[in-house]
């Protein structure tokens, strides 16, 4: 079979295999999310330890992304996708090894390893592969867009499927990732290898002024897809509907990324706004869904974060943000990123603690009562910065 797929992959555009590498390595990261809460109870862990669990995946990623971001310019795409795949495996194998939750750890930490320094160098892989194409750079990011979003969703989706046909610790889609990314490691050491651009390896984020409204936006959005992944679950367990934990997952991911085409055009402060509404909207629909067991209240409350989360907010932000960066726009979106990152991780530690002593529910509603303060102050700030024109939004058509 691997022999079979080796042949076939000269037929493979190498920007393709490279996507492929992308959808592998986001797949890794929530494989076991299904089971992550069940891993935690055998353990006899506690709300808030369990979110420590999912935070080593913040652990591994932020180093590698604020002070390794030109790594690959340095050394060369191809090489730094090969870590980031292998870092992908390597989680995968932890896990399918010692299906715990301090394997967990371990595998959590390498998933965020890999994750940050695969969306960069594989961005830029597929845009220099797509020379001379005039649209090289936006193409690659489409295909990282399109792809990470399956793969973020993907794997969840695959464990939940295969968890409500046969509930076990140790479920087959560990092997299949683990077999797939065997095979996706061996086409992307076949691709050709770029001359590195050279460069700095460290650079630290930038955050321009005018940034704080949109960084804390996508901060807010990315929290609440985190404590949808480390905390709901739990809630879920005590109505017996932990396999269905695997699909909020998904539709956090799956939405906002299916939306983006749609959306791509819209003016981007606009975008913001709606991503500023939907956000607190599908958080009170997760509490309300939680709080009296239905689960399909739930899933439309995670279907409609990720609108926010991974559409509306994410796109206007990343435009303005882009723009307000001038010729700092790389470190400016790494900056955007890093605030998204740190909302993705911090509120669900903090929460976790929090609900073990004053109960789930409360903690979900201490944080909607944040995200309504925080989203009214900021669509006020926006309105009010766009009229005075003390930001210059340009915006893109």
């Amino acid at each position: 079979m691997l022999f079979l797929l080796m042949s076939k992959s000269k037929k493979i555009p190498p920007y393709i295999i490279v996507a492929i590498s992308l959808l592998l390595i986001t797949l890794a990261v929530n494989v076991s999310m299904p089971l992550f809460r069940v891993y935690a109870a055998a353990a006899n862990l506690t709300n808030g330890q369990t979110s420590l669990v999912f935070a080593a995946y913040i652990l591994g990623m932020l180093p590698c992304y604020i002070f390794l971001g030109g790594l690959s310019d340095r050394v060369g795409r191809k090489q730094v996708m090969i870590i980031a795949l292998v870092s992908a495996l390597l989680a995968t194998a932890t896990i399918t090894i010692w299906p715990n939750v301090y394997a967990l750890i371990f595998a959590r930490f390498f998933q965020g390893v890999g994750v940050a320094l695969g969306m960069g160098a594989g961005t830029a892989y597929m845009s220099e592969l797509l020379f001379p194409d005039g649209a090289a750079a936006s193409r690659a990011a489409g295909l990282a867009s399109l792809y990470t979003a399956f793969g973020f969703g993907g794997g969840a989706l695959a464990t939940s499927i295969a968890l409500l046909i046969s509930f076990t610790l140790l479920p087959v889609t560990y092997y299949l990732l683990l077999i797939v990314t065997l095979i996706g490691l061996v086409l992307l050491i076949r691709l050709p290898a770029l001359k590195p651009i050279g460069g700095k390896m460290i650079r630290l984020p930038y955050f321009p002024h005018g940034s704080l409204p949109l960084n804390t936006a996508i901060g807010i959005c990315w929290g609440a897809t985190g404590i949808v992944i480390a905390i709901i679950p739990t809630q879920l367990a005590k109505f017996g509907l932990t396999p269905y934990a695997g699909v909020c997952l998904v539709l956090v991911n799956w939405t906002g990324g299916f939306i983006q085409p749609a959306i791509r055009n819209m003016n981007p402060l606009k975008s913001v706004k709606i991503g500023l509404l939907l956000a607190p909207v599908g958080f009170a629909l997760v509490i309300l869904g939680c709080n009296y067991g239905q689960i399909i209240i739930v899933l439309l409350g995670t279907a409609t974060i990720g609108l926010a989360a991974y559409g509306f907010s994410f796109l206007g932000g990343l435009a303005l943000v882009t723009n307000l960066g001038g010729i700092q726009k790389a470190r400016a979106v790494a900056g955007y990123m890093f605030v998204g990152y740190i909302g993705f991780g911090i509120p669900a530690v903090f929460l976790g603690y929090f609900a073990d002593h004053f109960g789930i529910i409360n903690a979900l509603l201490l944080f909607e009562t944040v995200i309504i303060v925080l989203s009214i102050w900021l669509a006020f700030l926006l309105i009010r910065w766009r009229k005075s024109s003390k930001i210059d939004f340009v915006l893109p058509r």
